[in-house]
């Protein structure tokens, strides 16, 4: 959540009123002077003081789900089953969305969140945070040098450019794969590039988070405090660049 916002909700403060409090250096975020108004907080675990004193923000929801096949990473839709028609009751939640997304056939970790400012911390590119796959690929068509062209990054045949990317072969005709941004069909289009056919794709980490072995598929579960800790000790290096070097943010890039 946008910090100006949230100090407007939670104090009762006019927003205009707000960006002037921010700019005169009132406002700490886990110890450090912020100035901007429009960093992002995660109202999960960022602690916010305004003249020294707490803003009380209530406790957001987040869920670790295993995403099973054939449902789309969306709030709502008129034409598919959704991730969220997977939460269970007792879980759901008007702002609960997913933070980024996975294709419809692929499976694995999906984080879900009701925290605007967390989903911005795990999905933007700026934060590098390492997201890796299992791919399972037609076998013997993958180039012997693209381990290689991974590491040094790759332009695909549309012009879009790729970070470089870990790429480990695993037994059969399995690869690990390991990307630091979140492009559209990324992993099938760069193992495409090297010759590669991805007939079955599943996300096994985000950042410091392992997919529960014991979540079943289709399953959802609360984050542990212990790996909500891990998740923003994760991102907190990247949380205000913004405020560091006066730059817009980049665009978010999905997955």
């Amino acid at each position: 959540m946008r910090l100006d916002r949230l100090i407007s909700q939670h104090c009762g403060i006019p927003r205009r009123q707000v960006t002037s409090v921010i700019r005169a250096g009132r406002v700490h975020v886990n110890g450090v002077q912020i100035r901007d108004p429009s960093v992002h907080v995660a109202t999960s675990g960022d602690e916010v003081t305004l003249d020294g004193e707490p803003v009380r923000q209530p406790r957001e929801l987040v869920l670790m789900m295993h995403k099973p096949p054939g449902v789309i990473s969306a709030t709502s839709s008129e034409e598919h089953e959704t991730v969220i028609d997977r939460v269970p009751a007792e879980f759901r939640h008007p702002r609960l969305a997913p933070a980024g997304r996975l294709d419809k056939d692929t499976t694995g970790l999906l984080l879900l969140c009701t925290d605007g400012g967390l989903q911005h911390l795990v999905t933007h590119p700026r934060r590098k945070l390492a997201k890796v796959y299992r791919a399972r690929l037609r076998e013997g068509l993958l180039d012997a040098d693209a381990e290689a062209r991974f590491a040094a990054g790759m332009t695909l045949s549309d012009g879009t450019p790729c970070r470089p990317a870990g790429l480990e072969r695993l037994a059969g005709d399995e690869v690990r794969v390991t990307l630091t941004e979140g492009r559209f069909h990324q992993v099938k289009r760069m193992l495409g590039h090297c010759g590669g056919h991805v007939v079955a794709l599943h996300r096994e980490a985000i950042g410091p988070l392992q997919l529960d072995p014991a979540l079943a598929l289709g399953g959802v579960r609360p984050l542990r405090d212990e790996e909500l800790a891990a998740l923003l000790a994760a991102v907190e290096p990247h949380r205000f660049a913004s405020e560091a070097t006066q730059n817009p943010p980049e665009a978010e890039e999905m997955e």
